[in-house]
C-alpha cells in the first residue's frame, strides 16, 4: 500500500459536527495527514465512535462539546485552542441539521434550529476564527454548503435557504479577504450517504436529494482536504452535477419546466433505496 504523504502535518484544525458522517470522514482523513485535531459536536464525540483509533496518525486529538449556535461557546473553544496550541490553522464549519417536510408544517423550533446551526453557526465560527487568523496572519476556513445552495430544494426549503446563505456568505468573504493571507472556501456537495439522507428518505416529497447517486462521505472528505491545501473560492462535488446545477439556475424557467421529470427520477431512486435495491451505506449521525 502506498504510504500517505502528510499534507497537514502539525496543522491545528477544528472540525465541527465531527460526530456526523462528513465530519467523521474529514477527521479520519485529516488524522492520516497528521493534523492536530480539535473535534467538536453538540455532544462530545469520542475517537472510537468516529471509526478511528488513537493511533490513526494524528499528532494529537482534542474532543470538545460545542454548541455552534452559541457565540460564547465559540469564544470558549477558541480561548482553549489558543491556550493549548497558540494558533488556529484550519476551521471546517461542517455542523448542520435538516428537517424535511412541507414549509408550513415546520415548527418554530425546527426553523430556528436549522437557521441557528447551519447559518448562524457558520457565521459565528467564521467570526471567531477570523479574529485569530488575521492576528496571526495565516489560516484557512472551509464552509460546508450544498448543491442545495444552488438549486431549489422543495420540502427542505429552510435547509436549502441556509445553504444558499452559507454559499453567498462564503463567496462574499472570499472577496473581502482577497488581499489577506487568510483564505476561505465553500464546499458544495451533492447528496451524501449519511443518516441525514436516510432522514430525508422518510419524506416522500424530498425528491431533489435523490436525483443523483449518494456519495460516500470519504469522497467529500478528499475534496475538503484538497480545498484545505489550495486557494479555491468554491468546490462543487461532483463537478459535473455542480456545473449542471449552475446552468440550471442560470435559466430557472427551464429548470422548473424540467422539474416534473426530475421529480420522477428522484421518486424512483427513493423507492429503490427503500427496497434495498440501491445499495448505499450511511455513516453515523447528521452532518
Amino acid at each position: 500500500m502506498k504510504k500517505c504523504v502528510p499534507r497537514l502535518k502539525d496543522k491545528v484544525a477544528v472540525i465541527t459536527g465531527a460526530a456526523g458522517g462528513i465530519g467523521q470522514a474529514v477527521a479520519r482523513l485529516f488524522s492520516q495527514h497528521e493534523a492536530i485535531l480539535i473535534l467538536t459536536d453538540i455532544r462530545r464525540p469520542g475517537w472510537e465512535e468516529l471509526g478511528g483509533s488513537e493511533n490513526d496518525g494524528s499528532a494529537e486529538v482534542l474532543f470538545a462539546e460545542h454548541n455552534v449556535r452559541d457565540p460564547q461557546s465559540w469564544q470558549l473553544l477558541m480561548d482553549k485552542i489558543l491556550k493549548i496550541y497558540g494558533r488556529l490553522d484550519i476551521l471546517v464549519n461542517n455542523a448542520g441539521v435538516l428537517h424535511p417536510c412541507a414549509a408550513e408544517e415546520l415548527s418554530l423550533e425546527q426553523v430556528q434550529q436549522q437557521v441557528g446551526v447551519n447559518l448562524l453557526g457558520t457565521i459565528y465560527g467564521c467570526q471567531a476564527a477570523l479574529r485569530i487568523m488575521k492576528s496571526q496572519q495565516h489560516g484557512k476556513i472551509i464552509n460546508v454548503a450544498s448543491l442545495g445552495g444552488i438549486v431549489p430544494m422543495p420540502w427542505v426549503a429552510v435547509y436549502s435557504a441556509t445553504k444558499y446563505a452559507i454559499r453567498g456568505y462564503s463567496l462574499s468573504l472570499y472577496a473581502e479577504l482577497l488581499d489577506s493571507p487568510v483564505q476561505i472556501s465553500v464546499v458544495c456537495p451533492d447528496s451524501v450517504a449519511t443518516p441525514q439522507l436516510a432522514y430525508e428518505l422518510t419524506c416522500d416529497d424530498a425528491v431533489m436529494s435523490f436525483i443523483g447517486k449518494p456519495m460516500n462521505p470519504a469522497h467529500v472528505a478528499r475534496a475538503i482536504l484538497k480545498v484545505a491545501v489550495n486557494d479555491m473560492s468554491e468546490m462543487l462535488i461532483p463537478t459535473g452535477m455542480g456545473v449542471m446545477a449552475r446552468m440550471g439556475m442560470a435559466f430557472p424557467g427551464i429548470f422548473f419546466a424540467l422539474f416534473p421529470f426530475l421529480r420522477q427520477i428522484g421518486k424512483r431512486t427513493m423507492i429503490k433505496m427503500r427496497e434495498g435495491e440501491g445499495k448505499w451505506q450511511c455513516h453515523s449521525t447528521l452532518h
